[in-house]
This record gives structure tokens, sequence and C-alpha cells, in this order.
């Protein structure tokens, strides 16, 4: 309704053909050859024509110039004033982000397109050249400082900062590749871990960002990658052959780190914004360790059937979804619906990749005193996403005897008070003698204690009534259930925690990164019981028989061994089991997992 109030003050009407007759300007933005000659002929002395269609323009260069045209333009890259949009928007979101513009206003639309029409000069203006070209790199700069003048002026800016600090950020990063000068670090820095990291994070602006595998450095590379009608090849071919899209895309080894930010660690539900530097750290440790891409999406949705439409919605972007700090119960609901919906990994860190690590301490630490897995008695405290998942895991692997505690005491079937679905399926499948009581009581004479729970819970009473030799699993972060040296001097062989300061650190950072390069590099459908089973076993096993001591159940979590293997080990299982769309040698998946963690 605006556009035909604002325009076309005669009422003309009639079609292209009519309204051209006259027209000192044409402006094409719809579909190839809908002009000929005679149209553009019929316009007025020296027309002006826009043919933006792409690949195939509205007319020819050849035929509007033959028909008198003074000034040509397309969308391509192999005729003169080729108008693209990549000349406009990188600067653009330059001069929004550094202000922190709140909405665009029509004055921000001008402001920039004022300042790409000042890049051509009096001197250099001609038909031939009316727009800079893609490649010169004075664009951003200038159109930035005006996109944030024109905030600033509008009164959308979020914050007041000089437009022309933003054009020489922008230049500097252009020509220099970063915003800020180098900032040395004063000698006798004495700054605490916690100043550091919000140091660091400031002075970069976060830790994580997207860079290009081709840099673009000539007109070559633009038209291969972004500019038609070359560009447009890979998209026909995957339109041909969806298939082609895990290797002419990134999709193939992009994960999308999923949070609602309900249950981070240690923090608890603090949201998706306060979450995203969690979340960022957990992308960089996918490119650290495993040479996976990944990228955090973190969401305002609450209700399980918005978050899994959202992430199904946005799913062929990614080869794989980490679910994060998602809380219980809707965590198990959200990824089981995933999981019906995509042909994909879908994998909840807190859950299987906890269930992993810990099981695979719990497997050398049973080496260590001599017990079969089928006779240990395991108590977990904590029933919520990972002590479920620890659960189910360690039944997995044979265990005979697992008790679950939660605030109401042990777990049972038909137990009535604090139940939820999620605990009344793992009543039915543990606690098979259907022991009843606190966690005091459950833990008389239990073998190994796994604590997902809460600072303090653990006792060295508690511990000096478990079977000979326990062993302790103390992994509340970051204050354990009970601190080490106490559990030691109570009578426990060996324990973890989830901290760097103490021995047998279980960090998940073992699993998740070696886990998706072995479900990536086999295209799996899913991630299933037996390539969890694989990722624990693959860790348990790079700890040798002469190696293994109480003070080192688990490899380091900064051992570049284990994501090599971990990944060639999910990958054999996820062929086996018949998950898998590409069959690969585990072999040449864990040869490229350790070319990419070390080179």
């Amino acid at each position: 309704a605006y556009v035909a109030r604002e325009t076309n003050q005669s009422d003309r009407r009639g079609s292209l053909a009519e309204m051209l007759k006259g027209a000192d300007a044409f402006v094409g933005l719809s579909t190839g050859s809908i002009v000929d000659e005679a149209m553009v002929a019929s316009m007025a002395d020296d027309p002006i024509v826009f043919a933006l269609a792409v690949p195939d323009p509205e007319v020819t260069p050849a035929v509007a110039r033959a028909a008198g045209a003074r000034v040509i333009a397309t969308g391509r890259s192999d005729h003169a004033n080729q108008m693209d949009v990549s000349l406009v928007f990188p600067g653009v979101f330059r001069g929004l982000l550094d202000s922190r513009a709140r909405n665009i206003r029509l004055r921000t639309l001008r402001y920039a397109a004022e300042a790409l029409a000042g890049m051509v000069g009096a001197d250099e203006l001609q038909a031939d050249f009316i727009v800079p070209r893609i490649f010169d790199f004075r664009v951003a700069p200038a159109i930035a400082e005006a996109v944030a003048r024109a905030a600033i002026e509008t009164g959308e800016a979020g914050r007041a900062i000089d437009p022309a600090e933003v054009a020489a950020r922008t230049r500097r990063f252009v020509y220099e590749g970063r915003f800020q000068p180098a900032i040395p670090r004063p000698n006798g820095d004495q700054r605490s871990f916690k100043e550091e990291s919000i140091d660091l994070r400031r002075r970069h602006g976060g830790v994580l960002e997207i860079e290009s595998k081709l840099p673009i450095r000539d007109h070559h590379i633009l038209n291969m990658v972004y500019v038609p009608p070359a560009a447009f090849t890979p998209a026909q071919i995957i339109r041909e052959h969806p298939s082609e899209v895990t290797n002419l895309t990134s999709k193939g080894n992009l994960v999308a780190i999923v949070t609602d930010g309900s249950a981070v660690l240690g923090l608890g539900d603090i949201g998706p914004q306060a979450s995203l530097p969690v979340m960022e750290g957990k992308a960089v440790l996918f490119r650290s360790l495993a040479g996976v891409e990944a990228f955090p999406i973190c969401l305002m949705a609450r209700d399980v059937d918005e978050i899994v439409d959202i992430v199904a919605s946005i799913s062929p972007s990614f080869g794989g979804v980490n679910l994060e700090d998602i809380a219980a119960p809707r965590c198990f609901e959200i990824e089981r619906k995933l999981r019906e919906r995509l042909e994909m990994p879908v994998f909840h860190d807190d859950q299987h990749g906890t269930a992993i690590v810990v099981s695979a301490g719990v497997l050398n630490a049973l080496k260590l005193r001599q017990t079969p897995i089928a006779d240990a008695r395991i108590t977990i405290n904590g029933a919520g996403a990972a002590g479920v998942a620890v659960a189910k895991l360690l039944l997995a692997f044979g265990a005979g005897d697992v008790v679950l505690c939660d605030r109401a005491g042990a777990i049972y079937d038909r137990r009535v008070a604090n139940m939820d679905d999620s605990k009344r399926e793992i009543a039915k499948l543990t606690n098979r003698d259907r022991r009843k009581g606190s966690l005091g009581d459950v833990l008389e004479g239990a073998d190994i204690f796994i604590g997902l729970s809460a600072p303090g819970v653990l006792s060295p009473d508690m511990i000096r009534r478990m079977a000979p030799h326990p062993v302790v699993f103390a992994l509340a972060n970051p204050t354990p259930e009970i601190h080490p040296d106490e559990a030691r001097s109570a009578g426990a062989l060996a324990v973890a925690t989830g901290r760097s300061d103490f021995p047998n650190q279980i960090n998940n950072s073992l699993a998740f990164p070696g886990v998706f390069r072995g479900a990536l590099d086999i295209e799996a459908r899913t991630v299933n019981d037996e390539m969890k089973i694989a990722a624990a076993n693959a860790i348990a096993t790079l700890v040798s028989d002469q190696e293994l001591s109480p003070e080192y159940l688990i490899p380091d979590s900064l051992d570049l061994r284990v994501p090599p293997k971990v990944a060639a080990a999910v990958a054999r299982a996820g062929i086996e089991t018949g998950v898998a769309r590409l069959t690969v040698d585990p072999a040449t998946v864990e040869a490229r997992a350790r070319d990419l963690v070390y080179e």
C-alpha cells in the first residue's frame, strides 16, 4: 500500500513496454530477457538501464547499448558496473554493530548509499564506472562510518561512539586483520584467572570468530566463491544431488551447540545471553581437539516443541546438533523428538558426554579393584540428565546393581514422591532389590559412589560404611560432594572429580570432540549406544595396565591422543551398526583427526 501510494503519481497503466516509453531509467530486479532492444530504444535519450536479474539480466549490455543506453549496470562480474549487495552489507553491519543500533531507519540506508556513491570521484565518473568495484577496500569503512552516524542522529545507537572511530576500526581490520592495536601484556601481571578471562574476552570480543577458508585476494576467487554465474554452480549441483551438500559446503563439519541456558554447569539457570561465553568456549574445544567447526545457538525459547521446531528449521545448515545445558526433564524430550525428526547426530552432551567419560573412569576403577562390573554395587546421587544417562550406559556395559538417589532418597519402581517420566523409566531398569532410604542407607556396602549432585552431600562416615576400598566420583562443580583428601582419609581407594586441580578429572572434553569427529566423518544418522560404548572403551584403554593407579584412572583432558582414538572407535561402531551413510576405514578417520589436532 505504501509503495502504491508514494509512486506512479500520474496513475499510468499498462505493460512494462508501455511504461518504458520516454523513461529516463529502468531498474530491473526481476527475470532474464524481458526487455528487448525496441523497448530500450523507446526510452528517453541516453537512458540508464539497470538490468540486475542474475544470472541472466533483463537485457544484455550489448543490446541495451545498441539501443542507445548511456549507462548500463548488471548484477554480474563480467560486465561493467556490477551492482552487488556485497558492496554494502559488510559496512552496513559493521556500523550497526559498532553503534549497537536498535533499528535501521530510512536515513541509515540513505547515508550508506551516499557514502557508496561518494567513493567515485568526479574525475573518475564515467558511463562504465558509476560504483566502486567490490574489491575497493575503502568502501566498508566509509559505509560503516555513515551508518554509525545515522544511528546516532536518529537515536537508534545503543552507545556513544565516534563514527570516525568506527571507520578507523573497520579500516584496521580490513588491512591488518584486527580491530584494536596490539596491547602488550605488562610485565609482572598479577591478575587472577577470573580477571584475565574477562580481559581476554573484552579485548577480542569473545573467543570465537568465523574465518573464510579461502581468502578472497582477487576477483577470480571472488567470482568462484560468491559472484554469479560461477558461484551458482555448487547450488545447482546440490539441488540435483542433495548428498553433495556435505562435500561442497561446511555442513559436513559444522555442529550447532544449542542451549536455552537453563542448566549451565555451576551456574544454574542463567538464560541464553549469559550462557553465550560458555557455548563459545565449547566451540573452541570442538575446533581445537577434533577440528570440528561449531557455532553457539542460544535460544530464548523454553517450550519443548518450540525448541524442537527451531532446531529442526536450522538443521539444513549443520551436520550435527550438540544439546547443551538444558534442564531436565525438558532435555530428554527435546533430544527424543529431535532424534525422531532429524537424520543426523543429536547428542545431549550433559547426558551422553558425561556418561561416556564416567563409564571410562568406572571401567578403569573396577579394573584397579579387580571387580567385575556385573558384581559391582554402584550408587549414583543425582537423577538429572547426567545421572540418568550414566546409569543407562553403565547398564549397557553390564552393570548388575545400580541405584540412583535424589533428594527424596533411593529411586525405585513405583515410588510416588518426587517422580517424573525420566525417573519412572530409570526406576524400572535400576535398583533390582528395591532398596529404600536415604543416600547414606543405600551407600552401605556399595563399591562405587558417583555424585552428580551438590556440594557436601557425601560424608566421611558414609564412605567408611561402603565396601572396602571404595571408589568415589565426586563430580559436582565447582565444589565436589566431598573433598578428595577427606574421601581418601575415610578409606576411598581412588577419587575422581570434575576439577582440573585434582587427579582424575572427569571432563566431557574427553568425549564430545571425538564422538562428533567420528560421527561426522561417516555421516552418521544418529549416535547410538554402541557408539557411546565404543567411545568409553577407547578412552579407558588409553590408560595402560602399567599406568593405571588411584591417581590415574582417566587420561588428561588435554591428552591429544584421545579424540583420534574416540573418533575411530565411534566410526567403527557406527559402520558396524548400520547408521553410517558413508563407509570409511576407521584408521583413516583416526589419521585425519590426528592431522586436524596436530596440524
